[in-house]
């Protein structure tokens, strides 16, 4: 950028020639990191300013034809915008990535957008080596969120392995009560066969709500002629634990199935990471979700798709239908960017921090109403008993916390249903309190006094 000629002619300007050498040194400072991110396409050790972020995206949104004005733009899709907003909205990345057909190709008219989306990619599986899944090798930015982003690789995996839907559609599926992953599996024709969940000691924590491995062996033999798949799950709701992914992709392995890891905000806990890398070195793991709000600050609806297999990756870019919207992955881009992995792992330890400190006033809590917190072990939620409140009173909660500007938090009534406790046998309800990535001291400290506040409130009533 600072060549010999471009400093000859700066000093033609009049300009002291000890001014420019100064103004050079602060301009290289700025400059630097981008063309190193190119050089090493790896996540910077500390987070960029965001006069930087903002000069890489304009830099290759620049590379986009919409920007060329000679251009003569006459298809029916040109990044053309009603609004100046529009194209601030989208940092000047109008034309999307990918082509008809596969998410990661290069468009011709959207250079600048197809190596944004390149670096992203690149800085993401850059992030997760270094946290520690050495043995993943590809990383693929979705435009969708948890369940699309399953459904696309369930569909991508399909494809490579040259499965026959119509004939093998059942996808095996331990018990997460969330509407997202089953919704994906269906979308592109899997048939659900769930495996029931238990309540007590595991092979995770002293009690919880798990899926045993044997009960997914077990339910695999009696439908062993439909199955194709199993899609495991490592982070959900307190009081649900990991299922026994190791286990599970070694049995995946022995029995050639699919297997998809649900790991919708598990890549900021070091407990699942490890439990991933194992579990890959173990047998077999085909893709590993992740949503982008969850684990990386964003806005939602983005995720990552990670696979052991850089082939895997290209399978499930190349099954998206059309181009893509941009956004999430610029938004994914500059979150790691402005983060980088120093920072990224400062929130990490922040977050472990923070769930000790919601688990202890919980704990307190819990104590003085006659309660007890599920030592599930989890390392993002909590859960804490409601047995002490009246049956009628309890749907009443989580209205009650919403009104007094607490958001979050998640009653589950087994009185009323059991979906949501992820079993058929937890005869108590419970409320769930989250401490993820982000979360502040401060409001833990104030969503413990409110809950106080709400329960007493109620009993009252």
């Amino acid at each position: 950028m600072w060549s010999k000629e471009f400093f000859k002619s700066l000093m033609n300007l009049g300009i002291p020639r000890h001014m420019i050498q100064r103004a050079k040194i602060g301009f290289q400072d700025l400059w630097n990191p981008l063309k190193i991110i190119f050089q090493q396409n790896s996540i910077p050790k500390n987070g960029w300013k965001d006069a930087q972020i903002r000069m890489l995206l304009k830099i290759l949104s620049s590379f986009d034809s919409d920007k060329d004005i000679k251009a003569i733009r006459i298809g029916e899709r040109e990044a053309r915008t009603s609004s100046p907003i529009l194209n601030e909205i989208a940092s000047g990345f109008c034309h999307g990535i990918g082509r008809s057909g596969d998410l990661t190709a290069p468009q011709p008219k959207a250079a600048g957008a197809s190596l944004m989306q390149a670096l992203c990619n690149r800085l993401m599986l850059s992030l997760v080596n270094n946290l520690g899944i050495v043995n993943v090798k590809g990383a693929l930015s979705t435009p969708m969120g948890t369940g699309m982003s399953l459904a696309m690789a369930l569909r991508g995996l399909f494809n490579y392995y040259e499965t026959n839907i119509q004939d093998k559609n059942g996808v095996l599926y331990p018990r997460a009560d969330h509407k997202s992953p089953p919704k994906g599996i269906n979308f592109v024709g899997g048939k659900i066969i769930q495996v029931e969940g238990h309540f007590g000691e595991n092979h995770f924590a002293p009690e919880g709500a798990y899926v045993d491995i044997e009960d997914i062996k077990s339910t695999y033999f009696e439908n062993k002629n439909k199955i194709s798949s199993i899609v495991s799950t490592t982070s959900f709701f307190a009081p649900r634990v990991p299922d026994e992914i190791k286990e599970i992709a070694k049995f995946a392995d022995e029995y050639n199935l699919i297997h998809v890891i649900n790991n919708a905000y598990g890549i900021q806990s070091e407990i699942l990471i490890k439990k991933i890398r194992s579990a890959i070195d173990a047998g077999r793991v085909d893709a590993i979700i992740q949503s982008n709000d969850k684990n990386f600050l964003t806005p939602v609806g983005g995720g990552v798709i990670l696979s052991p297999k850089e082939e895997i990756i290209e399978a499930i870019s190349s099954c998206y239908a059309g181009r893509a919207s941009a956004t999430p992955t610029i938004q994914l881009l500059v979150s790691l960017l402005s983060m980088g992995l120093g920072g990224y792992q400062k929130q990490m330890k922040k977050q472990t921090k923070n769930m000790k400190l919601l688990n202890n006033k919980l704990q307190n809590l819990a104590e003085s109403m006659g309660e007890r917190v599920i030592d599930c072990k989890n390392p993002i939620s909590c859960a804490m008993t409601l047995r002490s409140l009246d049956k009628d009173l309890i749907a009443d909660l989580g209205g009650y916390l919403y009104n007094l500007r607490v958001t979050g938090p998640r009653v589950v009534n087994v009185y009323e249903k059991d979906f949501g406790a992820c079993t058929d046998e937890i005869r108590t309800p419970y409320v769930v309190m989250n401490a993820a990535i982000g979360v502040k001291r401060k409001d833990i400290m104030k969503s413990k006094n409110l809950l106080e506040k709400a329960i007493r409130q109620l009993k009252k009533n």
